[in-house]
């Protein structure tokens, strides 16, 4: 589990605000993106977050498969 989180760990260490969000499905796995500022630039990542949500569309959780 920590592998699959090594580069969403790394932001808080640099101080660098980040967000991750699910995108959708691909061959029965699901896909996400990561947006990244630069410091005290959290707005952006908000931003970004809700074009890319109003795109997508919102996501209903989904059962994990491990």
């Amino acid at each position: 589990m920590i592998e699959a989180l090594r580069f969403q760990l790394v932001l808080p260490v640099l101080g660098l605000p980040g967000l991750a969000m699910p995108i959708g499905m691909h061959e029965g796995l699901p896909l996400g993106v990561q947006v990244v500022s630069r410091r005290f630039r959290e707005d952006l990542c908000l931003d970004a977050g809700e074009i890319i949500e109003a795109h997508e569309g919102p996501r209903t959780p989904i059962e994990p498969r491990f």
